[in-house]
């Protein structure tokens, strides 16, 4: 299926003024909210009534008003409704003795038996409304549960009678022995191997549990998202926030259930996932990315967006007179252009969606940000459709599965495992790609694995017989360099030994001690750290240049690039070297419209402090 490329505009509260703006530059798609609960500080998500009053009992006069509003500021609007489903009180309230609020425990939420009746004659109902009412302006759906309505639970693994039933349940499907409770918290968050990794022989219950969780809120998505389709139009897509492996940290890696990305995108529920941008790498230099493994909603061919909720240097801090918020921000209006810039360009190398998100408003509002948003739309509408082949070198790969294995209490670890790596290899000054251990054999499949020639394996603690058999058969070979880093392969799903990590990697555990250790394989090169933080940026540069990896900028900057695109952002400025790929022949930068031609693959460019390039890239016998 091909899936529509959104650029939309976001925001919680009726900014009309702004809607209208983004109307006038030709951004039409505004994503709207009729909500009925209140967020992570207690006040409401929406400036309008809630619009579930009771069980069965609906006024959907606000939403009717929401809309109206919408498009007396735009009459153009194409609508993307945000779906509320987390309870209002008056249903927390009702439901106290199952822990029903969704937005903090929602796995016992969907355990519920009352509370899915409840929410799935709601869905029922507005879904309804709006197709009877506005089926001419809506073109997606956002499913929206869980913390921050995110999927996310933060229960820490608490438990209901009947969430209990269906972790029984659960055992009995995949032949486990059934326990007569839930793992009580010490047992849940036990970690055996080195105060951080589980192991199976002795973790069992800790392990299943956690996997249970992820399971759980993936049924629940998927149940909601086949009754949505049952009532919506064919064309209309289904979209929900889920899968964030590679930003979530202490007690939330594990804990919050976004593991199972995989099965979700398998089933075929949903036709897009959505994520904010990282928050932990927004500042000028920087180079954002994603929360989901992008690659792998690629291979099943779905789509993502991409939620640009930065914040701009004018944004809206105040939710009430007493309530503030203290977020970083940009700090002019030429850093929210040049960020702008970036994250578009990252999206449309991507070949994701995105929506500008205005959360309570003021983040767009000078004439020179409007103009800005104005060129991208048109950059946007001529190279949004494409699907070039990445020209990464470069790929992180990250295993849901081993995840489970850890003890995520620690804030410490769990920001260096993913987070913190992905943001080193922004600093290389190449393009890099992120994916999933079991996207590998896809990828080889159909040939583009043979482009990487560096691997980043950060938390491959489990491999079993099958992921060997698929190292040996696509990984360890062609002269690539694999960099593992704390322990790799020390459990095959039954055990933990770690004899098993010197033979798969012909590094003991631990060698080195916090340095990084090298050794030549038969047809490849393992390289080895104990430490995460040994996961520098000049480190993964210097392995990145040892594998033969192109380097397109000498800069700690980073690089975006496909087939057609190429992005270089920078805080610094400066005349820097650009280097681009055998059979280059000239690039155009396409705001400022100047061409370069390509001599012996190199183009000096002069970049402002701060930047953000995008070229066009011309290949020899390309046609004009």
């Amino acid at each position: 299926m091909t899936h529509r490329k959104f650029f939309a505009y976001r925001s919680f509260w009726p900014e009309l003024e702004t809607i209208r703006k983004f109307g006038q530059i030709g951004i039409d798609q505004v994503a709207f909210f009729p909500g009925n609960s209140a967020n992570s500080l207690g006040e409401p998500y929406s400036k309008y009534p809630s619009n579930w009053l009771w069980f069965d009992n609906y006024d959907f006069t606000p939403v009717e008003r929401q809309i109206n509003d919408i498009l007396s500021a735009n009459p153009n609007a194409e609508l993307i409704a945000m779906l509320d489903l987390n309870s209002p009180l008056w249903l927390q309230r009702q439901l106290a003795g199952e822990n029903c609020d969704s937005f903090t425990n929602l796995s016992e939420a969907l355990a519920s038996s009352r509370w899915g009746e409840a929410t799935e004659a709601y869905l029922r109902a507005i879904i309804g409304y709006l197709e009877e009412n506005y089926d001419d302006r809506i073109c997606a759906y956002v499913l929206a549960c869980g913390y921050t309505d995110e999927w996310m639970d933060y229960s820490d693994g608490g438990d209901s009678p009947e969430k209990y039933h269906r972790y029984a349940e659960y055992c009995r499907r995949h032949n486990w022995s059934v326990p007569v409770d839930v793992p009580q918290r010490s047992v849940r968050n036990h970690a055996s191997f080195d105060e951080l990794l589980r192991d199976p022989a002795v973790d069992a219950e800790a392990l299943n549990y956690w996997r249970f969780t992820s399971d759980l809120i993936v049924d629940g998505i998927v149940h909601f998202a086949r009754l949505a389709r049952s009532l919506i139009r064919t064309g209309v897509e289904i979209g929900v926030f889920y899968g964030y492996i590679l930003e979530l940290t202490s007690n939330r890696l594990v804990r919050s259930g976004h593991l199972a990305y995989e099965r979700l995108l398998a089933d075929g529920a949903v036709d897009f996932l959505i994520s904010p941008g990282t928050y932990s790498h927004r500042q000028m230099g920087a180079g954002g990315g994603f929360m989901i493994p992008d690659g792998t909603i690629r291979r099943y061919g779905k789509n993502y967006l991409h939620e640009c909720d930065q914040r701009t240097h004018c944004f809206n801090a105040n939710l009430t007179d007493v309530v503030k918020l203290e977020f970083f921000h940009w700090k002019d209006e030429n850093e929210d252009i040049i960020g702008m810039r970036r994250e578009m360009a990252l999206s449309l190398i991507k070949h994701t969606s995105l929506w500008w998100f205005d959360m309570w408003g003021g983040y767009y509002q000078s004439e020179a940000v409007f103009e800005n948003l104005r060129v991208m739309r048109e950059l946007w509408k001529k190279y949004s459709e494409g699907d070039e082949e990445s020209l990464a070198e470069i790929a992180l790969v990250v295993d849901p599965a081993s995840i489970c294995y850890l003890d995520d209490s620690s804030e410490e670890i769990t920001a260096k495992i993913h987070r913190n790596v992905r943001n080193s290899l922004n600093a290389v000054g190449a393009p890099f790609d992120v994916i999933s251990f079991n996207d590998i054999a896809a990828l080889a499949e159909t040939g583009e694995f043979r482009r990487y020639k560096l691997l980043i394996v950060p938390s491959l603690y489990e491999v079993t017989s099958a992921k060997r058999e698929i190292l040996e058969k696509f990984v360890f070979r062609a002269g690539r360099t694999v960099f593992w880093l704390y322990g790799a392969g020390l459990s095959d799903g039954e055990t933990i030994d770690v004899a098993r990590m010197e033979e798969l990697t012909g590094h003991r555990f631990g060698a080195g001690g916090g340095g990084v250790v090298g050794r030549a394989m038969a047809e490849w090169n393992s390289v080895y750290a104990r430490n995460y933080d040994a996961a520098t940026p000049a480190q993964l540069k210097r392995l990145a240049l040892e594998a033969g990896v192109t380097i397109w900028i000498d800069a700690a900057e980073p690089v975006f690039a496909n087939r057609r695109l190429a992005c270089f952002h920078t805080a610094c400025g400066g005349v820097w070297k650009l280097r681009f790929p055998e059979g280059v022949a000239a690039v155009t930068e396409l705001y400022s419209g100047k061409r370069f031609d390509v001599e012996e693959g190199c183009v000096e460019y002069s970049f402002a402090a701060p930047d953000t390039a995008l070229f066009e890239l011309k290949w020899m016998n390309q046609e004009q």
